[in-house]
């Protein structure tokens, strides 16, 4: 985490003495705190970064990256901005995110394994805070997160074994399943309301109903053609298909809402099309199957066919390029991205129109859209 400087123990009349720079900081201040919230989804700069290169058309657009609450348009009041330059409070940054999810209410949740916390950043109300396990304990791993019909937020927390149920109208968090092996992958099937993890200690994926009771698990048996290695990120998409991230296997394979395998993709490689190290798996609205690689530094675009089309990323620092791309998420056209090692989610744009409410949020989820 990054501190301002502390100036605890100086004291009102020693901030005093430091003249005309402090006052015109504090000027500033009051100047930043009077000025309009940025909506989420609007294009920091005209940067002009898209993908595939040209010749061919583009197709994807880079729109902002999101370090802090104020990124994503939530400002401090001047009290707190103020405080934090007499006290050397801790900015409220991103320390190492991986799963991500933005909802129909423009909630935007990053679950931070560095902080051990998941950032809500509420940018209709313009509200951030954290959430935390019980008793306001960090959690201890946490990394996908996943959102239900009737208001209950998923986290699964890897390290202790847990998935937790955040209540998003109570702001309250109870334990959901407990004693699994390694949770880490998590989706919510809109077309039959199950909640699929990927219980990777375990090699399967278990499906749970609202109240935490397992339906099926998929394994070997459903498989048909040997057992997972290490299952992780899980995506679904409109027709209720699990797609799961088998990075060991260097496949993603694809089941049916009941459990059935459907296909599989993918081979072992570092050049584009093949997979090196990958992680978060989404889908879009046309069935683009989207998958992070974290050693390419790239997320790489597949058709519902698993034949690959572009990359978008890059090694590096700057607009657009990644240091470890872990977890992904679609929300309409925009595509929510966690870049691990940068301490930031970056948001790019499928070019095809926006599928926003003119209230900064997704529209409604349908039984025929993806979530």
């Amino acid at each position: 985490m990054s501190h301002l400087r502390s100036t605890a123990g100086a004291g009102f009349p020693a901030l005093l003495l430091r003249g005309p720079a402090l006052l015109l900081g504090l000027g500033l201040l009051m100047l930043s705190g009077c000025a309009a919230p940025q909506p989420l989804l609007k294009r920091a700069n005209a940067t002009g970064l898209q993908w595939p290169d040209a010749p061919l058309q583009a197709k994807i657009e880079w729109v902002k990256s999101v370090s802090t609450p104020e990124d994503a348009g939530i400002d401090k009041k001047f009290w707190k901005k103020a405080l934090e330059i007499f006290t050397g409070a801790e900015v409220r940054s991103i320390a190492k995110p991986y799963g991500v999810f933005y909802d129909e209410a423009g909630r935007l949740f990053i679950a931070d394994t560095g902080l051990g916390v998941v950032h809500l950043m509420d940018t209709r109300q313009g509200l951030y805070f954290r959430i935390m396990a019980p008793e306001g304990r960090p959690f201890r791993s946490p990394i996908a997160l996943a959102e239900d019909e009737q208001g209950g937020l998923y986290i699964t927390d890897s390290t202790s074994g847990t998935v937790y149920r955040y209540d998003l109208a109570l702001r309250t968090v109870t334990p959901f399943l407990r004693e699994l092996d390694r949770p880490t992958g998590m989706a919510y099937n809109w077309v039959n309301k199950l909640l699929y993890i990927s219980e990777t200690g375990l090699g399967r994926i278990i499906a749970v109903d609202g109240k935490g009771a397992q339906k099926y698990s998929i394994s070997a048996t459903h498989a048909g053609e040997g057992f997972f290695n290490r299952p992780t990120d899980l995506a679904v998409d409109h027709k209720g298909q699990l797609f799961v991230n088998d990075p060991l296997n260097y496949k993603v394979m694809i089941f049916t809402p009941e459990g059935l395998l459907v296909s599989k993709f993918g081979e072992m490689g570092d050049s584009q099309g093949e997979l090196d190290k990958p992680k978060g798996i989404a889908v879009d609205m046309d069935g683009n199957i989207y998958v992070c690689d974290a050693m390419l530094d790239s997320v790489q675009l597949f058709d519902d066919s698993g034949h690959f089309l572009f990359s978008f990323g890059s090694n590096g620092t700057g607009d657009g390029a990644f240091w470890m791309p872990t977890g992904i998420h679609i929300a309409g056209d925009y595509i929510f991205v966690s870049d691990t090692y940068n301490h930031r989610v970056q948001i790019f744009r499928f070019l095809r129109g926006a599928a926003l409410d003119e209230d900064n949020g997704v529209k409604p989820q349908q039984s025929n859209e993806v979530k």
